[in-house]
């Protein structure tokens, strides 16, 4: 389980982060929504370990690691993709796979070095995991393809199933549909359901409201970076302070509405207007 602890982040004078708890269990997957702007982004990079938190805590599985440094977060079990795709360009899909891949035995690294034919034994077991990976996400047929000639859609895919090799307790997905067409986005959603372990708890980031509400069990909602509601998907969408942060309050709606019309009027009334007139 993962646990934010009244997390703040500050950069001099703004606070990005700004008090947050929050609770993620195994078994769920998570949302976090918010208008541009909102922190969600920053969150990602605390629970990641790029940034340290100015105060709070986070704990996994019952230990504090908001001062571990990056590489050892990821080897506590979380795991992260990126806004935009972060691949190794000229290695092979599963090549990609197999550079994450580090035995959970330290020792065997020797072993492959000294002891005749464990080191073979070692880089098949890798290879079959790491293809095995691939299939779950169903991108198999490209596992010898170079990365940077995948399709766009296969390669947020590619980034997804290499967080997925060291098999981490908490998956963050960092706007995972970015840049993906409708059909790629389906299939996206439908494949997230089927990462999701016992074990492990999937917490997305996202702008598409229709796969946030369609795959997220709880969501929680930023807003100048403080949590603003936290619920279920019919909850959120049924919160009148979650509409607010996103469209404005019921008067400013009716003056932007107002707006519009006015807009719409001038621009009928220059389409009517006598063409002699100009």
């Amino acid at each position: 389980m993962l646990e934010l602890k009244n997390l703040v982040k500050r950069f001099q004078a703004l606070v990005a982060t700004n008090d947050v708890s929050m609770t993620f269990e195994p078994g769920k997957i998570y949302g976090i929504i918010g208008p541009n702007g909102a922190g969600k982004s920053t969150l990602i990079n605390l629970m990641s370990g790029s940034f340290p938190p100015t105060s709070g805590e986070i704990v996994l599985n019952g230990t504090s690691v908001q001062s571990l440094p990056k590489h050892k977060i990821s080897v506590a079990g979380i795991a992260r993709t990126y806004q935009n795709v972060r691949l190794f360009d000229h290695l092979t899909a599963i090549e990609n796979l197999e550079v994450c891949f580090y035995p959970a035995d330290r020792g065997s690294v020797w072993k492959e070095v000294f002891v005749p034919g464990f080191g073979k034994k070692r880089n098949s077991e890798r290879r079959d995991l790491c293809y095995a990976i691939l299939e779950l996400c169903g991108i198999e047929q490209y596992a010898d393809t170079q990365a940077n000639l995948l399709p766009y859609g296969r390669q947020r895919i590619l980034e997804i199933a290499r967080a997925l090799v060291r098999d981490p307790s908490v998956l963050l997905l960092d706007e995972p549909a970015a840049g993906l067409n409708h059909l790629e986005t389906a299939d996206l959603t439908a494949r997230l359901r089927s990462f999701l372990k016992p074990h492990r708890s999937i917490i997305v980031v996202e702008h598409d409201m229709d796969l946030v509400m369609s795959l997220c069990d709880w969501i929680y909602v930023l807003n100048f970076g403080s949590l603003l509601f936290a619920g279920t998907p019919a909850q959120v969408q049924a919160s009148e302070i979650v509409q607010e942060a996103y469209l404005g309050t019921t008067d400013e709606l009716d003056e932007i509405r107002a707006l519009a019309q006015d807009r719409k009027a001038n621009l009928g009334l220059r389409a009517n207007a006598d063409p002699q007139q100009h």
